[in-house]
């Protein structure tokens, strides 16, 4: 009865932590709230004066991808983009990590990270080095959301350190947190600009193409702004 008892409790929060997940509305940051529920605080790396638990790795560290640099390409190989550090990991072979070769942002031009059968990876995701679209950010990797024949709106990812809530005791413990910025590229212009998200700020943006108020809904937009994002976006391809 109480092995029954403890398989029950242990499928409920099993159950709680997916719900829990599927309540964030990327899946990335899903991702990295499942593996730090199901690692816990065992598991951490010393990155400066702090113990670090989670992962800085977009989906984990070992994923099928494409990956392009001028013109070398190296096709269907294991690797892992590091947001925090924003570094690509390649491996030579899927199961050594002795074989991992560690390019920056700058040597790169574009990867492509292979859907799975992950339930948080659905779609191939696509990146590019965010100088070769004309940007004046940090050098970093932008994920393209959604292309259109004038407007493409881009994704950049970013890890971060953030307080543990049930620590109390160790002062130098955090874990990886994820941030995220969306741009979009305007092809008349050629200028990538940064999105301010609040109904007010997005009408004012397009107000010279089309009125996107009809396509904001702000509980929709809450719930998931991405989706909401990629319907205004085809709104506005659509002109």
């Amino acid at each position: 009865m109480r092995y029954f008892i403890l398989v029950i409790v242990f499928a409920f929060f099993n159950l709680y932590s997916i719900a829990q997940a599927a309540s964030y509305s990327d899946p990335a940051a899903a991702y990295l709230k499942v593996m730090l529920e199901k690692g816990g605080e065992g598991t951490y790396q010393q990155i400066g004066s702090f113990k670090v638990i989670g992962t800085s790795y977009l989906f984990g560290d070992r994923l099928m991808g494409s990956v392009y640099a001028g013109k070398e390409k190296s096709e269907k190989v294991s690797l892992g983009y590091n947001m925090y550090n924003q570094e690509l990991d390649i491996y030579a072979s899927p199961t050594s990590s002795s074989s991992k070769i560690s390019r920056s942002v700058a040597t790169i031009d574009s990867f492509v990270v292979f859907a799975s059968q992950s339930e948080f990876l659905t779609q191939d995701l696509f990146f590019y080095r965010s100088s070769l679209l004309k940007s004046d950010l940090k050098e970093c990797f932008l994920q393209m959301v959604c292309k259109g024949n004038r407007f493409t709106l881009f994704k950049a990812y970013s890890a971060v350190f953030d307080y543990v809530s049930t620590n109390y005791i160790q002062s130098d413990l955090r874990q990886f947190s994820i941030e995220y910025n969306y741009y979009y590229l305007d092809a008349t212009t050629q200028q990538l600009k940064k999105l301010k998200l609040s109904r007010k700020k997005m009408i004012d943006e397009f107000k010279s193409v089309k009125d996107i108020g009809p396509y904001y809904n702000n509980e929709t937009f809450d719930l998931n702004p991405e989706l909401s994002l990629k319907n205004i976006f085809n709104a506005l391809n659509a002109q």
